[in-house]
């Protein structure tokens, strides 16, 4: 019920009331014939009218003041709606506006550094479904110096049992806290002899994850004795080369690496050969993104190509990291 209905009838009522006080008592006859009926009655113009008049005036004004509340309620609520959605597309602006200084800064860096031939930047996801870990890399963004031939697959996915990926993660995590390698050794054991075994034709690419995860053991214990893994040897040396040529998985072992800088080199005898590649699993916003950075094959011939290789990587990550705070300033001040 509105408000102006209740003064109606609180009106009514009122007069009901003083009339039957009015007729029924004598101090009120008084009262009326001294104080009332001069002013109200005797120029024709009846109490009862009088009441209404008030009250309608009342109710009028009462209305028009509800109806400014009313008024000025929708329009904060329509200014609230149009403040979310100036907001939200902010925010998309500046996703956009990510984009475009992300491809600013992968140009400038393949042009301002001789060695880099290349860029890629992939989104990376790893899922666990019915006792498979499932690997997709997505390839978003990328720069590539002119005449150089790069092929950027855009999607890859790849597998591996979870239990084999659990053991290997238990037994590099063990190692990098009390330096044991025995758990390490005992991986790089169980995976040679599980391809070994196969034959090549029966070979999938899940063998090679598996591979991938036996290389990167032997390469975290071989660095810290100061080792370098390089190829494969023995009577298995040609099947296991084969099946980490056949297969692009060294973007998928940088991610496996997770915390660390990971490079590693294009062994097929093509004019790719020796070409370098190094990568890192890094965190932009809210997604896990591997980048690449593709050098010429040239770089081998510095005298301390590692630490080149490394410093033209960190200084790239630098980038990255002032560019996200870029954007996380720019998101903050969106939401204000």
């Amino acid at each position: 019920m509105k408000k102006s209905s209740i003064y109606i009838y609180a009106s009514l009522l009122f007069i009901l009331f003083f009339d039957l006080w009015v007729e029924n008592s004598e101090q009120a006859k008084k009262f009326f014939g001294f104080w009332i009926e001069p002013l109200v009655d005797e120029p024709k113009f009846s109490v009862v009218w009088t009441i209404l008049i008030i009250v309608a005036i009342i109710i009028y004004f009462k209305n028009k003041i509800d109806e400014k509340e009313e008024d000025r309620r929708e329009l904060e609520k329509t200014l609230e709606s149009e403040m979310a959605i100036l907001v939200m597309a902010n925010k998309e602006l500046n996703k956009y506006r990510l984009q475009d200084n992300l491809m600013i800064i992968l140009n400038k860096f393949v042009q301002q550094n001789a060695y880099v031939n290349a860029v890629q930047w992939y989104h990376y996801e790893e899922n666990n479904i019915h006792g498979q870990t499932k690997f997709k890399l997505n390839y978003q963004y990328g720069s590539v110096v002119e005449e150089v031939n790069l092929n950027a697959v855009q999607q890859i996915y790849y597998q591996c049992d979870t239990s084999t990926l659990k053991e290997f993660r238990k037994a590099k995590r063990i190692y990098n806290i009390e330096g044991n390698p025995e758990l390490l050794v005992e991986f790089i054991i169980k995976v040679y002899n599980m391809i070994a075994n196969k034959k090549d034709n029966m070979l999938t690419q899940k063998d090679a994850v598996l591979c991938s995860l036996m290389i990167i053991s032997f390469e975290i214990i071989e660095k810290d004795y100061g080792l370098v893994f390089e190829e494969f040897s023995g009577p298995n040396a040609r099947k296991f080369q084969k099946l980490i040529d056949n297969n692009r998985i060294g973007i998928l072992r940088a991610a496996l690496m997770e915390d660390e800088y990971y490079s590693f080199t294009h062994t097929r005898e093509n004019e790719k050969f020796n070409r370098q590649y190094i990568s890192r699993l890094v965190k932009a916003g809210d997604e896990s993104v591997v980048f690449t950075i593709v050098l010429d094959s040239s770089i081998l011939e510095e005298e301390k190509y590692e630490s080149l290789m490394l410093n033209i990587a960190m200084d790239f990550e630098k980038l990255l990291k002032n560019l996200e705070k870029l954007y996380n300033r720019n998101n903050e001040g969106a939401g204000e």
